[in-house]
């Protein structure tokens, strides 16, 4: 094994640290008997031959010798190895769109040919992983179907192997990892997802033979992916099944697997440290191959919301904890993702807070505050679970803990019962980063509770020594509209002169909110917003216009950030100008100005201009072509475009077009198709249905 290998002068080669005299001994590594000495070594290649991805000389000089401890029948650990075959192909990564750390263009098209070279050197000998699918070892067996797939050139001949090695092979896992090969091949090369399809097929539905369940799962999945139209009519409750059968099955094998299993080499590598990371948080699951397939057959059902919805319920229902608390990740990407019958997923949400688990708690608690435009249906088990108090004293860090955060879900959703605790919570110093927005979609009457203890907070603000959560403080005072607070604001705001910087520009925003101000403060308004070397002179016009008008002052500031060079600059002052109305109508040639000037006032621009240019006009044959071509800038633009329509009323009907395809769709506007942790804002998205439906209901 590695003849030649001491010939080549790995010293002039280099990898992330350096140069590549040591990468012979990673090598021999791999071929070592002793797991530990394996695992250090395949640490090594992806720590440094292969550092986060790179490529390097090294890298394609290890090529040849990777695929050579491939093909050692016996040798263990070679599973591992073709996995990182496949990473440095790179899978049809583009190098135009890849960083580069450096301007030379020499160093560019070296650094472009070396990855160049990687993927073709590691796909010109992929026909010999074509002979290995037969190999004794299961390891290597499951490896190898992902990896042609990938790899091969010619994917006619990898559908004729894998099929072949399907009638086969005995092993569960290789299994899987077989029909999973079967549909990404065809999801990458559509002229093969029938005969692809065929063999999913089979396997979903196996008639009158015992299948194992998570192969049956396995192959729901792909057919999802690849041929979506053959799906089962009972795929749902297939996978439910699967999910129950998977729980028994592995409650009777836990003690028997635990008394049988080997002991895992434990290495100073990152690779073992991922792997404890990865065994202590599916420690609690009990099935955790079921609830990953499940996970993909979730992304793989994609608009199918009638099912994923379905799946969800039932997860959430679950005695098995790993699977609630999986069920409990994907429903914040689904709910917020998607339009769909969501109530009773939700409510299932909300019954995780009644556990004892306090980890399910904050899990559950957290994905519920951002669902606070459709969480209704949980407000019910949120509020009990507040109401039984917490399970300690208060303390200043009250979002640390599980009943914290059903708290803050509760607030979330402007509910009167969260107010009497939110007192506690500002008294025992916490104040929540989102305390003003909870205090917006209260009740007054109910957010007057809360007056007293803010009151007290803000006069406690030392000017000298800001607190960390002035800000929020700030912007709560200003969400309770209440006069009590103009004196406190204009008091930190005169002592902010010699800080400046955020707590100036929140004070600034808190009066104009209030719209009320201490006479003495306008003179220090009119001062900031005429001073043209002022970072807040922007937010001092808008507030000087907020508590007094004086428009001789404030539109000459306004006109002038709208021919801002910096587009957030343009952006801020469109939002004051909306908000003034026709009393900034002496702005409309402004405004046109940049209607003329697409390319440069896109994207948000767009949005905010379309909104101003009706709110200080009111002319709807201007308004509306300005608008339609915002809808198209951004996606988040929707949502107010929207709400400009429903207050024209009927002469808003050109938009029903639009309004009528966008209702029509099942994912949210503003779903960009991301996956894992992602979180979309399900409320602008709710706002744009309710405006939708209106416009619709009025031009008929």
């Amino acid at each position: 094994m590695f003849t030649g290998i001491d010939d080549i002068d790995w010293a002039s080669m280099g990898h992330a640290y350096g140069d590549a005299s040591d990468v012979p001994a990673l090598l021999r590594g791999l071929a070592s008997a002793d797991a530990a000495e394996r695992e250090i070594a395949l640490d090594g290649m992806y720590g440094a031959v292969h550092h986060q991805g790179d490529v390097y000389d090294s890298t394609v000089a290890c090529i040849p010798f990777l695929y050579e401890l491939i093909a050692t029948s016996g040798l263990p650990g070679r599973g591992e190895v073709v996995d990182l075959l496949r990473s440095i192909d790179g899978d049809g990564r583009d190098v135009e769109e890849m960083d580069f750390w450096s301007d030379d263009e020499d160093e560019y098209e070296a650094w472009a040919r070396t990855i160049t070279r990687a993927e073709s050197d590691t796909r010109a000998r992929s026909g010999l992983l074509l002979c290995l699918l037969d190999d004794p070892e299961a390891g290597l067996r499951s490896a190898l179907p992902g990896a042609l797939v990938q790899l091969h050139d010619d994917s006619g001949i990898v559908l004729a192997a894998l099929r072949r090695r399907l009638a086969a092979e005995q092993d569960v896992g290789v299994l899987r990892a077989l029909a999973t090969a079967l549909g990404e091949l065809a999801v990458r090369n559509p002229e093969f997802a029938d005969q692809s399809g065929d063999a999913l097929e089979a396997l979903a539905l196996p008639g009158d033979d015992p299948t194992d369940p998570g192969l049956r799962l396995a192959a729901l999945v792909q057919l999802a992916r690849c041929t979506p139209g053959r799906l089962p009519d009972r795929t749902v409750e297939t996978a439910i099944g699967v999910m129950r059968e998977a729980r028994e099955s592995e409650e009777e094998k836990t003690d028997a697997a635990a008394k049988d299993a080997e002991p895992v080499a434990r290495t100073p590598t990152m690779i073992s440290y991922l792997r404890r990371l990865k065994a202590s948080q599916r420690g609690s699951v009990k099935a955790p191959w079921a609830t990953d397939l499940l996970g993909e057959l979730h992304h793989a059902l994609d608009d199918r919301v009638t099912e994923r919805f379905a799946l969800l319920e039932d997860q959430l229902r679950s005695p098995d904890w790993g699977q609630r608390r999986e069920a409990i990740d994907m429903s914040g990407l689904l709910l917020t993702g998607w339009r769909g019958p969501h109530e009773e997923a939700v409510r299932l949400l909300g019954e995780q807070t009644r556990e004892a688990d306090h980890r399910i708690v904050r899990w559950a608690s957290s994905e519920l505050a951002l669902l606070y435009a459709i969480g209704g249906p949980a407000a019910g088990a949120l509020a009990e679970r507040v109401a039984a108090g917490p399970d300690h004293l208060p303390q200043a860090q009250w979002d640390e803990t599980s009943y914290g955060a059903v708290l803050g879900a509760l607030a979330a959703q402007g509910d009167a019962r969260a107010v009497p605790w939110l007192v506690e919570m500002l008294r025992f110093g916490h104040v929540p980063e989102e305390l003003g927005d909870w205090i917006d979609r209260m009740d007054p009457d109910a957010a007057a509770a809360l007056l007293p203890v803010l009151v007290r907070r803000i006069s406690e603000i030392d000017p000298v020594d800001w607190p960390q959560r002035t800000e929020s403080l700030l912007k709560a005072a200003a969400a309770t509209g209440s006069p009590e607070f103009a004196e406190p604001i204009a008091r930190i705001l005169r002592a902010s002169g010699s800080r400046g910087g955020q707590v100036r520009g929140a004070a600034l925003r808190a009066l104009a909110r209030l719209g009320i101000a201490a006479p003495e403060t306008v003179p220090e308004l009119r001062e900031l917003a005429r001073d043209a070397e002022s970072y807040h002179r922007m937010d001092a016009a808008a507030t000087l216009w907020a508590v007094g008008g004086e428009l001789d002052t404030v539109l000459p500031v306004l006109s002038e950030s709208l021919m801002a060079e910096r587009w957030y600059q343009r952006h801020d002052a469109l939002q004051a100008v909306a908000r003034m109305g026709t009393e900034a109508a002496g702005l409309l040639p402004g405004l046109r100005r940049l209607v003329e000037n697409p390319e440069e006032n896109g994207g948000w621009v767009a949005g905010a201009l379309a909104v101003a240019l009706w709110q200080a006009g009111r002319d709807a044959e201007e308004s509306m072509p300005v608008l339609l071509r915002a809808w198209s800038a951004h996606h988040d633009n929707r949502s107010d475009v929207a709400g400009i329509w429903a207050q024209m009323g009927s002469a808003a009907a050109p938009a029903v077009p639009l309004l009528r395809q966008e209702l029509a769709a099942v994912r949210r506007h503003n779903n960009t198709g991301g996956t894992g942790r992602i979180r979309y804002r399900c409320a602008a998205d709710e706002r744009l249905l309710r405006h939708g439906r209106a416009v619709l209901q009025v031009c008929g």
